[in-house]
């Protein structure tokens, strides 16, 4: 099918998919049918901000460290600068997707926040909801009104039938009282480790390319290197050098695998000292060399 070339502009070339239903100004986009290739292993970091709405069949989905499947009436939603690492989706896979850059995020997730809880604020960890079979059809009936209008309506009114739109399906999602949080059951009253934990992740998504001290992210939260990585390994059964490693090494991946960088210039890329070194922690964690990764 053709792909629009605004939709390649949001880096969406990974997905097959239509011409979307609805648009805002090149950058927002929604439309249905929404299809994926059958299996996607080389992971590849979102520019953009992503909700699916499951219609049928099943998504499994490795996003920043956490696994989420999703089923007829489950909606995902993955923030951008996410790392998708590896993705399948059954034969008979189809959803609602919409996708919107971080400069049109804002007006839609601001507004709730307060009321919505922390978790909202967590870039890095992706959410799943789920629909019951008569909210789902409701939905569906309202996407698909939404879209008649969009597309009786004149030019001038169309990005607010959009805006309308997403603004009322964000917060129909998140006031679903079925929802988790990177896979588990969400809760808004965050305990200590666990809002520690979550700023940990969120740091690792914006420093991990530059930082790999367990100090640093300590720093970032005021309290000491040996507090911090107890709180850590109370909230997820490791220790702060074990997710930065692991964070590093799925960048790593990530450049080797979608851009045209030497082992050199990914190794600077990552503020590593030299190449060699870089080419000893890659290898020590995935027993390939950088080259011998990009070529398998």
């Amino acid at each position: 099918m053709r792909k629009p070339s605004s939709i390649s502009q949001l880096q969406l070339a990974s997905f097959k998919t239509k011409e979307p239903d609805m648009v805002i100004d090149q950058s927002v986009y929604c439309c249905d049918g929404y299809t994926l290739p059958p299996q996607l292993q080389n992971p590849f970091r979102l520019s953009f901000t992503a909700a699916l709405i499951c219609v049928n069949g099943v998504l499994s989905v490795d996003v920043n460290q956490r696994n989420l499947t999703a089923v007829r009436g489950d909606i995902v939603i993955v923030q951008s600068g996410s790392i998708i690492e590896s993705l399948w989706s059954s034969p008979d896979w189809d959803a609602i997707a919409m996708a919107f850059p971080d400069t049109n995020e804002d007006w839609m997730f601001n507004r709730q926040a307060e009321e919505l809880g922390s978790w909202l604020v967590h870039r890095s960890i992706p959410l799943l909801l789920h629909q019951d079979e008569d909210r789902l059809q409701r939905y569906l009936s309202f996407y698909y009104q939404a879209s008649g209008f969009y597309k009786e309506s004149v030019a001038g009114l169309r990005d607010e039938i959009v805006r309308g739109f997403l603004s009322i399906s964000v917060a129909s999602f998140l006031s679903n009282p079925q929802m988790s949080i990177g896979g588990k059951p969400s809760s808004r009253a965050e305990s200590r480790n666990e809002e520690a934990f979550l700023r940990f992740m969120d740091d690792l998504q914006l420093y991990a390319s530059r930082e790999r001290s367990v100090q640093f992210y300590a720093d970032r939260q005021c309290i000491s290197a040996k507090h911090f990585s107890k709180l850590i390994r109370q909230a997820s059964g490791k220790l702060p050098m074990e997710h930065i490693r692991q964070r590093v090494i799925i960048e790593a991946k990530t450049l080797l695998r979608t851009t045209d960088m030497t082992i050199r210039e990914v190794a600077d890329a990552l503020h590593f000292p030299n190449d060699s070194y870089f080419c000893r922690y890659f290898k020590s964690d995935t027993g390939l060399s950088p080259s011998e990764y990009r070529q398998s």
